[in-house]
């Protein structure tokens, strides 16, 4: 051979040996980078965090509700994983996953070859290994750097991670059709069971869905997914898997699955309260994909007992609408809560989001700072109509439709009767500004205008139903207030506390003002416009009534329990002179469903005994209008020197008469 020709022959192959050289040492280079890039799956946690379902808790520990975002998956270990799962999956998605290093190039040119014979993409050569490098790392684009990276880092992943950590991994992110990510959210889906329970006829259905979760949908089509699952078991049989009779015993089970898992309504306006709570504190990545454990305060037996009382009185086409906030004034736990008529059509929080006038429900506060500052229950003011200049002209207060026009009476009486003149006095005497201050130390959190005509309830945006709980609450609680909470804590996938609210308790009022202010409230349910909302054991309350009955309330405590509840129509200010038969008052339908839920919400909660005899079924019936003597609060007689009209309903007017005087 020609010298010259065999130099240049060398010179190409020196230079080829060198290509490969470049070529390997450049492999070899990005295979080490990506040896620093990968983390280790057993042992660094940050690497596998997928979007995971949170879940939230009543009391009792029964589930409230999900909630997740796009994927909703519950991730589990290794070990709650049945074997049936985990050798179904293999066996067909990734028959050599034992002992192959990553890459199956057996699968690769076998799937070459039934592609080019059947003209399409039939079959892929991607092992486990590399579905994990896809979903974790590399994301879906079906490009050849992406193939080749995905294969160059699937060789470098099985050096940080063992088999079963890939496995686990890999069952913990696949997509199983219907919304479900990983085994776990897919066994709940389709059989209403945790992915341990699963049977073998199970674990191969799941399996066979990977492929394609549309197409083999056992939601979608029974008998491709049967098909399909019979394909699997099939294969489990050649691998040596399951016996012959295993295999024949699964194959001929019928496939059941579990009935729609729609969401059920439970205390769904609850719900949705301690969820927007959530996402203030946490952000709504991690409450919708963070995997969260929610342990509320929910109590389902009285969350039963205030959706009873809440529909039972007012529940005709046309009727206006109830809110209930039922709270622990001890802890500040929110235990029930009603929100609206029906969360599917209107998801408007009427318990939290709504903001209405609280009429006299609103005096306690007034009836707070006044007794702070010496006044006394046994001070005397006069009743009659009340004119006095205020910043934007002249305050005009009448009694409720004029009951009272002349005479004085005592702070307790008119506290028991909800006399407006007296009030409006006393606001004058203790300053607006004053009272702004207590209501907001007790627990009103709506910014409130140092008008006088708060006394009456007259404020300018109003206020919600759980504000007035919590602030009656501090009433309960001796003058210490609680913030209102329905989060008790929630933890992450780990169980270590993530978010906890904070649980302060403030002195509020002093608390001999407290117990003065319970006493009178006291009264009020016993021989006032509270008598409606009369329980079998001691009870406090105060009756609200706005102008023209637009707003109807009743706010009272018992033993542990606070509860507010407003009747009237969400849609505006539409008045309620005529719902069956009745104005709607504070002392009416308010006070009546207070009675109806406290009376069982007490009992539930073990506070009290069954009640016997009482009238909390008893329609509203009709009102009678009666004159009371405001020193002994019995009917009058033509000698009592100062009287009080009053409607009450005509059970409650059957009084004894006055004897004095």
């Amino acid at each position: 051979m020609n010298p010259s020709r065999l130099a240049r022959i060398l010179k190409v192959l020196a230079g080829l040996l060198a290509g490969f050289c470049l070529l390997f040492l450049g492999i070899g280079a990005y295979l080490y980078y990506l040896s620093t890039t990968l983390p280790d799956l057993g042992v660094d946690q940050s690497a596998f965090r997928p979007a995971e379902t949170s879940v939230v808790y009543a009391s009792d520990g029964s589930v409230l509700a999900e909630w997740h975002g796009e994927q909703d998956r519950t991730v589990i270990a290794f070990d709650k994983i049945p074997g049936s799962m985990r050798d179904a999956v293999v066996a067909i998605e990734d028959e050599r996953f034992y002992s192959h290093t990553g890459v199956d190039t057996e699968a690769i040119m076998r799937a070459l070859k039934v592609n080019a014979e059947k003209g399409e993409i039939r079959q892929g050569g991607s092992t486990i290994t590399q579905q994990v490098v896809k979903l974790l790392f590399t994301g879906g684009e079906r490009t050849m750097t992406r193939k080749i990276r995905e294969a160059l880092m699937a060789y470098q992943l099985e050096t940080k991670a063992d088999k079963e950590k890939l496995l686990e991994t890999y069952l913990n992110l696949v997509y199983f059709g219907q919304g479900s990510y990983g085994v776990e959210s897919a066994a709940h889906r389709y059989f209403g069971k945790t992915a341990t329970d699963l049977t073998l006829s199970e674990s191969a259905l799941l399996a066979g869905i990977i492929q394609s979760p549309t197409r083999f949908s056992p939601t979608d089509n029974i008998e491709f997914s049967t098909e399909r699952r019979n394909v699997v078991l099939k294969k489990m049989l050649e691998l040596g898997y399951i016996t012959p009779q295993e295999e024949q015993r699964a194959r001929s089970v019928e496939v059941t699955l579990a009935p729609s898992a729609e969401e059920a309504a439970i205390a769904p306006y609850f719900v949705e309260y301690v969820k927007q709570d959530l996402i203030d504190a946490l952000g709504s990545e991690l409450v919708f994909q963070g995997g969260l454990r929610v342990q509320t305060s929910l109590s389902p037996p009285v969350q039963r007992a205030a959706e009873e009382a809440a529909s039972a009185l007012l529940s005709a086409k046309g009727d206006p609408a109830v809110a209930l906030v039922c709270l622990d004034h001890t802890t500040g736990d929110v235990i029930a809560m009603v929100g609206g008529r029906n969360f599917d059509t209107d998801k408007f929080n009427l318990a939290v989001q709504g903001r209405r006038q609280p009429g006299s429900a609103f005096k306690p506060f007034v009836l707070a700072t006044a007794l702070s500052q010496g006044v006394r229950p046994t001070d005397v003011f006069s009743a009659a109509p009340y004119s006095v200049e205020v910043t934007d002209g002249v305050w005009n207060v009448q009694n409720y439709e004029n009951a009272v026009t002349s005479g004085s009476m005592t702070l307790s009486a008119a506290t028991n009767w909800s006399v407006n003149a007296v009030y409006a006095r006393l606001i004058m005497k203790v300053g607006a500004a004053n009272v702004v201050k207590t209501a907001a130390a007790m627990g009103i959190t709506t910014p409130l205008d140092p008008n006088p005509a708060i006394a009456l309830g007259g404020l300018k945006t109003g206020v919600s139903p759980l504000e007035m709980a919590s602030a009656y609450g501090t009433i309960a609680s001796g003058g210490i207030r609680r913030n209102p909470s329905g989060i008790v804590r929630v933890t992450n996938g780990a169980g270590e506390t993530i978010y906890a609210p904070e649980r302060t308790e403030v002195r509020a009022i002093d608390e001999r003002v407290a117990k003065t202010t319970s006493a009178m409230l006291h009264d009020v349910v016993e021989t006032g416009t509270g008598q409606a909302a009369r329980i079998s054991t001691w009870s406090a309350g105060k009756t609200g009534t706005t102008q023209a009955h637009r707003d109807a309330w009743f706010v009272g405590y018992s033993a542990r329990l606070c509860t507010a509840v407003w009747v009237g129509h969400p849609e505006g200010q539409v008045s309620m002179t005529n719902v069956h038969g009745i104005k709607v008052t504070g002392g009416s339908y308010p006070a009546k469903i207070w009675q109806r839920f406290m009376q069982k919400a007490l009992v539930v909660r073990g506070t009290v005994d069954p009640p016997t005899g009482t009238a909390e079924d008893a329609p509203p019936g009709s009102q009678v209008r009666v004159i009371i003597c405001t020193d002994s609060l019995l009917l009058a007689n033509l000698r009592c020197p100062s009287t009080i009209e009053m409607y009450l309903e005509s059970e409650l007017a059957k009084r004894s008469t006055c004897t004095v005087h």
